[in-house]
């Protein structure tokens, strides 16, 4: 993300500054709620558009592909030419994407409706950021923060809840609409509250750094999910990801001889960064991942209906804040690594149980409640790692690497999870949510739920490795790193 902005002119900051923090809350979670609400309306989805499973991934994935592609330059543009403008901006396209999606009768509609809301998002979280960096005075402005990642936490947890809620009285279309009403209200706050601010100052945009990583990351997306629609090797796929894997080695090399790069190589190139950068995507690709196809055989085999399948995800939210809060103590007696290395390793272990004991309800819904335990212990050490390799002029942009990788984490665990499932079912085409629910369902749920095996242990694995890396790469950082900035990313699942 952009560099923090400077003090405000107020020496104890903004005389509203706390309403402005309601308001800015409630723009975060808006997209933060709308990384996961769908999760539960994706068989309803499946239904009513027949998608299958490949159009059913780049529904999910599309959201946080854009967020992912467009945090980092768009935080940038907001710095340079108005956060305020660009907070008003974001929140209209979400609206009018909301719409848009909601109104949608083919999954190619959805899929640009939600890339659309992934703009928007990418507009709008930065900038509630920025925004609160510039209303709150330093002595403050840790605890903001931390307020402002909660929500988010929080509004990522209560989603598919939220959105079992919504289906079991609306049609599909409400977890879209629901956005809508709360834009609204909050256009009109941040009209009236938030003062207008930028900094003439902030470095220009990298676009050409800015179009390799969308580029790079948009070819791997697409080679990963429309593998499992080809059912095994495709040269031309092969191709594509060959392409999206050179021009992400292309953007790297940009960055280092770029005068204003997206990514400061020296802040990459530090070794609790990169331990974080190997923990942060690698719970949210397994977050978002299992979510994905967990809430599938939920409702498609195991006939729950939507509002019970979001009840399934409670525990696992509970669990993940309690897990954060033991977080603290175990940083404190292993440090940052071993800490986020236990908590890989819990992850992973519910993950393989998950996949394991699916022939009944009951073993599954206890690995979901663990990996919620899991994820709690190893994030916030994961964020600390990133945010602490920084001095706290750079907190800005440490907050925006890590938001960027919880996204792109997450998009890629759709994209893999949702293949290796297609692919061990022999093609995408093999299993659709009217197969599971029709008169030779039953076959059908058995081959899907035999499926579940191979994602849930191919993410396992993928823990096990991060949790070996992380262990090396942050062998001698201590419970605290040296430059621990007063700033966290969003954490939210």
């Amino acid at each position: 993300m952009a560099r923090r902005p400077p003090p405000p002119h107020h020496p104890n900051g903004h005389p509203e500054r706390w309403r402005i923090l309601a308001v800015l809350c409630a723009a975060l979670c808006i997209v933060a709620l709308d990384n996961t609400i769908l999760a539960v309306a994706v068989p309803r989805l499946g239904e009513a558009l027949g998608a299958d499973e490949t159009a059913l991934q780049w529904i999910t994935a599309a959201y946080g592909l854009v967020l992912a592609a467009l945090l980092l330059p768009l935080a940038g543009l907001g710095d340079r030419f108005g956060r305020k403008g660009l907070l008003l901006v974001g929140l209209t396209l979400f609206g009018v994407a909301s719409v848009a999606a909601a109104r949608s009768t083919s999954t190619s509609q959805l899929v640009a409706a939600r890339a659309l809301m992934g703009i928007g998002g990418a507009a709008t979280m930065p900038a509630t950021l920025s925004v609160l960096g510039n209303v709150f005075a330093d002595h403050e402005r840790g605890r903001a923060i931390a307020l402002w990642s909660g929500v988010a936490s929080i509004a990522g947890g209560a989603g598919p809840l939220v959105g079992g809620f919504l289906l079991a009285h609306f049609w599909w279309g409400s977890v879209f609409l629901v956005n809508v009403p709360v834009i609204l209200g909050v256009f009109a706050a941040v009209a009236i509250l938030v003062p207008t601010s930028r900094d003439p100052a902030s470095p220009p945009v990298d676009v050409v750094g800015s179009v390799l990583w969308a580029a790079a990351l948009g070819l791997v997306l697409f080679a990963l999910i429309q593998g499992g629609e080809a059912g095994g090797i495709d040269v031309s796929l092969l191709a594509v990801l060959a392409l999206g894997l050179a021009l992400l080695a292309t953007f790297a090399a940009w960055e280092r001889r770029c005068p204003h790069p997206l990514l400061v190589p020296a802040v990459v190139a530090d070794r609790r960064m990169q331990a974080g950068i190997v923990v942060v995507p690698t719970v949210f690709f397994c977050v978002f991942g299992a979510q994905f196809v967990l809430t599938q055989w939920l409702q498609g085999v195991q006939q729950l209906t939507p509002l019970a399948a979001g009840l399934c995800f409670v525990p696992n939210a509970a669990l993940i804040f309690a897990g954060s809060l033991l977080s603290t103590r175990l940083v404190a007696a292993v440090g940052l690594g071993r800490s986020a290395a236990t908590g890989l390793l819990v992850l992973a272990a519910a993950l393989v149980g998950g996949g394991l004991f699916h022939a009944s309800l009951p073993p599954v819904l206890v690995a979901i409640a663990v990996a919620g335990f899991g994820v709690g212990l190893a994030t916030p050490p994961g964020v600390e790692l990133i945010m602490g390799s920084v001095a706290p002029h750079q907190a800005g942009q440490a907050a925006g690497i890590n938001e960027t990788i919880v996204e792109a984490g997450g998009a890629l665990g759709i994209a893999v999870t949702g293949t290796v499932l297609a692919l061990a079912v022999g093609g995408v085409g093999r299993i659709s949510p009217e197969q599971l629910a029709g008169p030779d369902g039953h076959a059908a749920r058995q081959l899907f739920s035999d499926a579940l095996v191979a994602p849930m242990l191919a993410a396992a694995a993928l823990c096990l490795a991060a949790a070996v890396a992380v262990v090396r790469l942050a062998a001698h950082v201590g419970p605290v790193a040296a430059h621990a900035s007063d700033s966290a990313g969003t954490v939210a699942p």
